[in-house]
């Protein structure tokens, strides 16, 4: 005889598996044994209060889901492509051609002892790697929205998913940034080793600001359309196509406390072996500047998180 019907809620990985054997349970034993074996399947969500801080152990729990959602948001992208991941280093070559014909052929804008393609390119690198990881990411709880209604995985997977393709991107970026550097007699010193640090600290300022738009975008729509607005702006306030140099001393302090200004300007420098860091207090701004913008980030995102799903 069928024991009472028992209301379980399964959540993580292997769930037919579960309410197979629950089943079984059900059809020979008794409602208190089957209670008991679907608490240790159930996963009791309540909403956090004040500053939760991030569960990294739950983080490294579901790193499976976040490859899973990396890959699918792969093979999304190019889709019906025929060039298919090509497209990511099509796009920087494409623009440094232009750029070397208008700005540095035409316009003589100076570059320094580096060419101006090789200068150009490691500019568009750096910042295609920051442009993808903020429009994805502060798109991406909206672009989950279907997942986060219907099971549970940590809502900071949804960024962080944004996060790694821009990383990937990054590191076929510069399989032809390499390649264009020995063409013109530019090889790496030592200096290359300090690339990573600025790498990772703009990765945090990309990360922040996803996370403090990721939500806001959820439930006010105009909010991707006003970043495409403010991005643009903000990539001509960047030594992307110029060089700090250019901009009158007396308003350079200023322009360096743009905190992408000295991490751009570190990166090419570092990669390409330069001896034009940023000054010291411009880099320890950018650093403090990026851990607020994270910090600020994190609190308004777990802010949103604790009812995204009633309002998403």
């Amino acid at each position: 005889m069928r024991g009472p019907s028992v209301n379980i809620e399964l959540v993580g990985d292997h769930a037919a598996q579960r309410t197979a054997e629950l089943i079984n349970v059900a059809d020979d034993q008794s409602r208190e044994e089957v209670e008991n074996l679907s608490k240790r399947y159930v996963t009791e969500l309540k909403p956090r209060s004040g500053w939760a801080g991030v569960n990294l152990a739950e983080l490294w729990q579901y790193r499976s889901l976040l490859m899973i959602f990396v890959w699918r948001d792969i093979k999304v992208r190019y889709k019906q492509t025929t060039l298919g991941p090509l497209w990511i280093v099509l796009q920087p070559l494409a623009m440094t051609v232009i750029y070397s014909i208008f700005f540095g052929y035409i316009a003589r804008i100076p570059s320094g002892d580096v060419p101006y393609p090789v200068f150009v390119l490691s500019g568009i690198v750096i910042w295609q790697f920051f442009l993808r990881a903020v429009n994805e990411g502060s798109t991406s709880l909206a672009a989950y929205q279907g997942l986060i209604g219907k099971i549970y995985f940590p809502r900071l997977l949804a960024p962080l998913t944004a996060m790694t393709g821009a990383v990937l991107d990054f590191v076929i970026m510069l399989g032809i940034l390499l390649p264009v550097m020995l063409y013109f007699g530019i090889w790496p010193g030592f200096t290359v080793l300090l690339a990573p640090f600025f790498l990772l600290a703009l990765g945090l300022v990309a990360l922040g600001i996803s996370l403090f738009l990721t939500g806001l975008d959820a439930i006010f729509r105009d909010v991707r359309y006003a970043l495409s607005f403010v991005l643009q702006i903000w990539y001509f306030t960047s030594p992307i196509i110029y060089p700090v140099e250019l901009v009158p001393e007396r308003f350079r302090t200023i322009y360096l406390l743009n905190p992408t200004t000295p991490l751009v300007q570190g990166f090419r420098s570092a990669i390409l072996g330069q001896d034009s860091m940023p000054p010291m207090w411009s880099l320890a701004w950018a650093s403090l500047m990026s851990l607020v913008i994270l910090l600020v980030g994190l609190a308004v995102f777990q802010r949103i998180e604790r009812n995204i799903v009633d309002r998403i």
